[in-house]
């Protein structure tokens, strides 16, 4: 038990719930269990947010779009835009006071209409809770929170909860920390306490939140063991040199040994996908807290306008980074699955929408590269069915990557969107002569390298994409397909076919 004036959440959990066993299961584990755990349940959880968040939205379809409340420290673990929309982000985060203070404002639920609602709580230096990752959530159907503390000699160990009284234990926790550092704050956190307090979930959800851990744990890669053979005789030999080496014993018929495996032929193309889904991950988690304090910056009113230029663009490219590893950390996770699943629920769209919301976006990412983006788009667009939205989103742009990292700068892309049947045609190609042909280099198209085979990568730039198997495998998931051909002027040619929905009507 630390000395310091508020207990750390791992603390508060051991005092609510002292039966559970914090030791490591293994001796020669203790470096990696609890990390491993640790990714295993946040995954596990962040899996789980998004069907809640579906359940939520069909039971109240009338109620304001948040719901619930994420609580995380010290660096902030939600990176999916979708769900820091719906939940109010508490990050609690090693800072100095005055770094990331606020000037106190009248304390009301009306933040609610920014994009992404979150406060920032900084912790003093000398606050024990710096040492742990904690990540705590309160919806309107369930609270969970889990813990990984590290101790000296004893390693990382993780525990997670369902229990209302710990988490209430923690709460308050937290609260004092919010009444000490940030004291104009702590008439919101009890205004959305009032509004989420902890509760004990239907006992379906921890079920489902079992099953998932134990398929989430296979899939995550196993702590290398400890070896436990025998010492050879060479060394023996080494510190004894007056030891004569024992003779060997005569065979009549000498049986070769075993061959024995080698780290190349052990390591499977599973490990591979487990290495890229770590390497994934932590590139995202840096890019989350570099994005989540910008924000925070963003809303400052005492910046120059360079400075928040500056900023902005800062924020943009963490986005598109973050997204764009998403996305590969999501066919990461498919790629485990050995079949497609036949039945999968379309969600119908507004394609004008999705267009709306990226074609900006994909036309920064053209002139960021000396390209130009044409777009040709009938006056009127049915919806389109798909499994998941937000994944499309994430397709399409990084195609539009793709296709603009491999273009010689002064290229044009053009993207024409028209009917085709009972399907929504997406065309989607080049044309390198069509601005300043005499500027374009010798090679005409710089070239790709496959990295194993779900990435490839773009040399001159360092740009890393899904092959273009494992996106035609997406759209498959999305329900649509991806067509892929060459031509002799416009090069690589993608085409992409979404079902049109069941409102064919145009938004």
């Amino acid at each position: 038990m630390s000395t310091w004036v508020f207990p750390t959440v791992s603390e508060a959990f051991m005092s609510s719930e002292p039966a559970l066993d914090w030791r490591p299961a293994h001796p020669g584990w203790e470096a990696s269990q609890g990390e491993r755990e640790w990714h295993c349940v946040i995954a596990t959880i962040l899996a789980l947010l998004p069907l809640s968040q579906a359940q939520f939205s069909l039971s109240y379809p009338g109620i304001d779009r948040l719901q619930g409340m994420i609580l995380t420290g010290p660096t902030p673990l939600l990176s999916d835009q979708g769900l820091l929309a719906n939940f109010y982000n508490w990050i609690f985060t090693p800072t100095q006071v005055s770094a990331l203070q606020l000037p106190p404002c009248e304390p009301s639920l009306s933040v609610e209409r920014g994009d992404h609602p979150m406060q920032s709580i900084p912790l003093l230096p000398a606050d024990p809770l710096t040492a742990e990752r904690f990540f705590l959530v309160q919806t309107q159907s369930f609270s969970w929170l889990a813990v990984l503390r590290w101790l000296p000699g004893q390693g990382s160990q993780c525990q997670f909860s369902f229990v209302p009284e710990t988490i209430e234990q923690v709460l308050q926790l937290l609260r004092s920390r919010i009444q000490l550092t940030q004291p104009h704050q702590v008439h919101l956190f009890d205004q959305l306490l009032q509004r989420w307090p902890p509760l004990t979930p239907d006992y379906r959800f921890p079920l489902q939140f079992s099953r998932q851990l134990l398929q989430t744990y296979r899939q995550e890669p196993s702590p290398t063991l400890p070896l436990l053979s025998h010492p050879p005789l060479q060394p023996s030999r080494q510190r004894n040199p007056q030891l004569p080496l024992p003779s060997p014993l005569p065979q009549n018929n000498p049986t070769p040994p075993p061959p024995q495996p080698t780290p190349s032929a052990s390591w499977k193309k599973g490990d591979d996908i487990a290495l890229l889904q770590a390497l994934a991950h932590e590139v995202r988690t840096p890019l989350t807290t570099i994005q989540t304090f910008t924000q925070l910056l963003l809303k400052r009113s005492d910046l120059p306008a360079e400075v928040l230029k500056r900023l902005e663009s800062i924020r943009r490219e963490c986005h598109d980074q973050i997204d764009r590893f998403s996305l590969i950390f999501r066919a990461m996770e498919l790629a485990n699955t050995e079949a497609t699943p036949t039945h999968k629920q379309l969600t119908s769209i507004s394609v004008q929408q999705v267009l709306e919301a990226n074609i900006p976006r994909w036309r920064k990412q053209a002139d960021r590269r000396n390209l130009s983006l044409e777009i040709t788009v009938p006056q009127e667009l049915p919806a389109i069915a798909i499994s998941d939205p937000n994944m499309l989103e994430q397709v399409l742009t990084g195609l539009m990557e793709r296709l603009s990292h491999s273009l010689p700068m002064g290229s044009q892309i053009h993207l024409q969107i028209v009917l085709a049947g009972d399907q929504l045609k997406l065309e989607l190609c080049s044309n390198q002569s069509a601005t300043h042909p005499e500027q374009l280099p010798a090679p005409a198209r710089p070239m790709l390298q496959a990295i194993g085979d779900l990435l490839m990568l773009q040399p001159e730039t360092g740009g890393v994409s899904l092959s273009l198997p494992m996106t035609k495998h997406l759209f498959e998931i999305l329900g649509g397909k991806l067509t892929v051909r060459q031509h002799q002027q416009q090069g690589e040619v993608l085409t992409i076919f979404l079902p049109l929905g069941t409102d064919r009507a145009a938004y």
